[in-house]
Order: structure tokens, then sequence, then C-alpha cells
């Protein structure tokens, strides 16, 4: 196994086998909280759904999921065409409302850059380490808070993508209104 990475609560290792690249999680020793259980029972779940890397193994308290040979939302987003950023954004939106709809939140939806990985133009949601079921998930909402910050719609804006802050911010209160009454 090869060192790849260090999270606030987990480490994460390359392992080949079978021609294949795959991600170990385990617990950071530096962090109090092991939140690997809870990433692994998630990320079956949302493999369901056609969300998140493919799951492969829990066991011994490590996570084994496929590796994402990708980029980062934040780096795939400049050399992006607008065609390809539009449709990574709608499919996160499709995403984001499975989850809703499973009663799952995320919780780190309203700054994603690092929790979606961009493979061929197709987004990858990873990171399911505080997934908690909910009655009232904020998984689009939260997205759209992102959709309307600063930072993004600026890097839209010179794509040319364009939309009206106030109007996206009125869809999502109408959906978080119709999604309680549910």
């Amino acid at each position: 196994m090869k060192f790849f990475a260090k999270g606030k609560r987990g480490e994460v290792f390359l392992r080949e086998a079978h021609g294949k690249t795959f991600l170990v999680k385990k617990h950071n020793p530096d962090s109090v909280v092991d939140t690997i259980a809870n990433e692994a029972k998630f990320n079956k779940l949302l493999n369901a759904h056609g969300i998140g890397p493919e799951f492969i193994a829990y066991e011994q308290g490590e996570l084994v999921r496929e590796f994402i040979d990708g980029l980062e939302f934040r780096n795939w987003l400049p050399s992006a065409k607008r065609p390809e950023v539009i449709a990574v954004l709608a499919d996160v939106l499709r995403q984001c409302r499975t989850m809703d709809l499973l009663g799952v939140e995320k919780e780190e939806m309203t700054r994603p850059w690092k929790h979606i990985i961009v493979r061929k133009d197709v987004p990858v949601l990873i990171d399911f380490e505080r997934c908690r079921e909910v009655k009232v998930p904020k998984n689009v909402t939260q997205f759209v808070q992102f959709l309307t910050s600063s930072a993004l719609r600026l890097q839209l804006h010179e794509k040319g993508i364009h939309y009206d802050k106030s109007e996206l911010i009125n869809l999502a209160k109408k959906y978080k209104s119709l999604l309680k009454k549910n």
C-alpha cells in the first residue's frame, strides 16, 4: 500500500490489485472521532442509487473503495467548457436530490470543492464520513448556496453561465418547503 493523503479524520492509501487501483481509508490516529464505519455504511447505501465510488469492502476498520482517477471540482472547473460544466452541475444536483429523497444529508455541499471528483466530465461525490440520516435533508439547498456563492458565480460567468441569484434562492426555498411537507 502506498500513502496517498491525510485528512482530519482519516488516512488514505492506494492499493493495486487485479490491475485496478483501490483506495483504502483508515482512521487517523490523531483524530478523536472514528468515522470510517459511518463512511462505509453510506458509501454502500448510496452506491445502490448511482452515487459515489464503488464500495468494495469494510473490514477491520478499513474502508476499501474504488479509486476515482480524476480532478477535484476546483481543479477541473478552470479548464472545463461551458456544456460540460452545465452537465456536471446538473448531475450533482440530481445526486443531491436523490440523497434528499433517501433522507441522507451529506453536510458538505455548501463548499464541495474537494468532495466532487470529476472523471471524464462525470462528477463523483466522495467522502461520506459526515453523512447522517435526517427527516429533512439539505443537500440540494446547500448546493444551491454553493451555486450562488461569489467565488463560483464569478467562474461560471467567465464561462458564459448566467442565472438570477434571487430566483435560484427562491426556487431552493420552495423546494425546501415541499420537502418538509413530504
